[in-house]
């Protein structure tokens, strides 16, 4: 159960957390009217935890709160101190990243080979800022994406990590998942090409690879098309009611990262990212959500920014899925929209 609280005092306590250096997290789940805080407390102490996992598996933080506290949404005044944010306005400043479309280049010539038949390659830029709205941002982003994951998180060694994710890596209760299959990416008045249709059936197929050594039923739902800010998606919601109940832990370490993050297939993916992608992306395309036992309500760390505080700088981070099909000046643009997503909703001084 959680405790309903005012905006101040949600305000209060994530100050009081963020002083003594102890982890938090705000977040609003899809289209709820709650916003929830959970600050860490004692491991043996709750059983439900909120789950922060990297991009390598090698990083793993944990917030057990004491108490979970929520604030109704409409407590938050969509227009309070919201104004225009710079990049709004200014959005051509992205520069363009020649060493970015090289290694696009690369990945094509690698497909065309067959050594592989898709790699999600990601790229980021440095912003630095004087005065950044942290409550302004937050309040833009709940209402702008109703339909993600809108979270804020810290932790006293990696920072600030805000974003806005559109995409359920699973859900899980009892003898039932959830997968949601989110890959291909349209914006503006483009059509949807054969490239982005191929490149959601490869995430359709290695999730339907992975649920067949598990017995149960399936049932794959219609592909729609959800969008978040200016751009499109391809999504197919995939349920899983299996006749035993699963170790989910197992399920999940086999699923992430899915292709729609890395590639098809995993390893030879996964390699050449690691080789040639030229940075960590550390908690970008990892997973955040809560746990509670055997249950999960887990989403990919996408469209987000770490926030460096002290260093008054921020970093935003942006892929695209690489196919046979694929153009390097349209891929190119992808990372940029995906970028102009959260960016547009900054609010600076």
């Amino acid at each position: 159960m959680s405790i309903e609280i005012s905006v101040f005092s949600l305000y209060k306590k994530i100050l009081k957390n963020y002083y003594n250096h102890n982890n938090f997290v705000v977040f609003r789940k899809p289209y709820d009217k709650k916003i929830f805080f959970y600050s860490h407390y004692d491991y043996s102490f709750g059983v439900k935890s909120f789950l922060i996992q990297n991009f390598k598996h090698d990083h793993t933080i944990k917030i057990y709160p004491k108490n979970i506290y929520c604030v109704d949404i409409q407590s938050f005044d969509k227009k309070t101190n919201i104004f225009p944010s710079f990049w709004e306005k200014n959005s051509s400043f992205l520069t363009d990243s020649y060493r970015y479309k090289k290694l696009i280049k690369k990945a094509i010539k690698n497909i065309k080979k067959g050594f592989l038949k898709k790699v999600v390659l990601s790229r980021f830029i440095k912003i630095s800022f004087r005065n950044f709205y942290f409550k302004n941002t937050f309040i833009k982003l709940i209402h702008a994406y109703p339909n993600a994951l809108v979270s804020l998180w810290y932790n006293f060694h990696y920072g600030f990590w805000m974003g806005c994710s559109p995409e359920l890596l699973m859900e899980c209760h009892n003898k039932k998942l959830k997968i949601s299959a989110l890959a291909g990416t349209i914006w503006g008045s483009k059509k949807w090409t054969k490239k982005e249709i191929e490149e959601h059936k490869i995430v359709i197929r290695y999730i339907l690879h992975l649920l067949k050594s598990y017995k149960g039923s399936i049932h794959i739902k219609n592909t729609k098309i959800i969008k978040i800010g200016h751009l499109k998606h391809l999504e197919t919601p995939i349920h899983f009611s299996f006749y035993e109940e699963p170790n989910y832990y197992e399920i999940l370490n086999c699923l992430h990262p899915t292709p729609s993050i890395c590639g098809d297939p995993k390893k030879k993916s996964l390699d050449f990212i690691h080789k040639n992608e030229g940075y960590e992306r550390q908690f970008y395309t990892g997973y955040i959500g809560i746990v509670h036992k055997n249950n999960m309500e887990l989403y990919l760390n996408l469209r987000c920014v770490k926030i460096k505080k002290d260093k008054k700088e921020m970093i935003l981070y942006a892929g695209s899925g690489i196919t046979v099909d694929s153009n390097i000046h349209q891929e190119y643009v992808e990372t940029e929209n995906k970028i102009k997503n959260i960016l547009s909703q900054l609010v600076f001084k």
